[in-house]
């Protein structure tokens, strides 16, 4: 059995569904599951979010949960067992888990793949040992895992078309002009992660709306951000401009749905805007992205057709 840790903001949700998706084709002779019970405690940017997306009829998502008991046997640690009071549970949990390090998990522990603490290769993940069990933790968003999947993704990835009256109107009008999305991510990039993610100055959007207009003729730009307060001074300089402020709150999601019906997109450094863009079908359409990604290295070089680094 192979089972894939899932935690985090929906964008990064997606990714780690990518790799769930990709086990199940690479080993298909094995179990995949996927492991929510993170979710129990912790909500960051309105917890977990897939099935509330894309679980409906007219999109491929399927996902199955393992259960508490496979969670031990692979892992060797007692799971969050409860989501109603999750957080209380997951205080109470590590006192035994302290016990289970020592003996259970200690025959376990090769079998956990952590990419958050361990340099796992892409090529370890390819060439797994199925006679034995797996568990992977990780967020996953290199190329290597998605790139050759973006068409699968957007069978799977569909979003419903449930949405209000006003994104209905929105939608209609986007895809009626030469739509191209903005995003602008600024909130935890200046408090939580101020010191790991860098944000995105006037110069970056600059010369990406000049890369649009290269091969984008009459664009109206359609800018989506967490602090619209900000963006309305920040961009006095962009003429043709919608700031899409309304979807909040749990239809926050509703944003990325927009910006990947967008006829092009100019994306920030976050996995949220990014989706947008992988799952953009729209022909020919151009993706700008940042160099900058993280406050000490440029680290995201990107392969996909009409993809541009600024």
């Amino acid at each position: 059995m192979i089972i894939v840790r899932f935690t985090s903001g929906l964008g990064n949700q997606m990714f780690q569904y990518n790799l769930y998706r990709l086990m199940q084709e690479i080993y298909p002779d094995t179990e995949v599951k996927a492991d929510l019970t993170w979710f129990h405690a912790n909500d960051d940017h309105h917890g977990y979010e897939l099935e509330k997306c894309f679980a409906h009829d007219g999109s491929g998502f399927s996902i199955c949960k393992a259960t508490y008991g496979e969670i031990f046997r692979v892992t060797g640690l007692l799971p969050n067992m409860s989501a109603k009071h999750g957080p209380a549970f997951e205080r109470f949990r590590r006192y035994p888990n302290r016990i289970l390090r020592i003996f259970t998990q200690k025959k376990r522990k090769p079998y956990i793949l952590d990419r958050l603490t361990q340099d796992i290769t892409y090529e370890q993940i390819m060439h797994l040992d199925v006679s034995k069990d797996w568990y992977l933790i990780g967020f996953w968003i290199e190329e290597c895992y998605f790139g050759k999947r973006v068409k699968s993704l957007q069978k799977e990835l569909v979003f419903d078309d449930a949405y209000d009256e006003t994104n209905a109107k929105l939608i209609g009008t986007i895809r009626e002009e030469n739509a191209v999305s903005i995003h602008v991510r600024r909130g935890d990039y200046l408090t939580t992660y101020a010191g790991q993610f860098s944000c995105l100055g006037r110069e970056y959007y600059e010369q990406a709306v000049a890369k649009i207009r290269e091969t984008c003729s009459n664009p109206r730009f359609y800018i989506f951000s967490d602090d619209s307060d900000f963006v309305k001074d920040e961009f006095v300089w962009l003429a043709d401009k919608v700031i899409v402020s309304h979807n909040t709150g749990a239809q926050s999601f509703r944003d990325m749905q927009l910006m990947s019906t967008c006829r092009h997109n100019i994306i920030a450094n976050s996995t949220f805007s990014m989706w947008a863009a992988i799952l953009n079908r729209n022909p020919d359409h151009v993706t700008i992205y940042p160099a900058a990604y993280l406050t000490d290295e440029d680290t995201e070089q990107h392969f996909l057709p009409g993809w541009i680094r600024i």
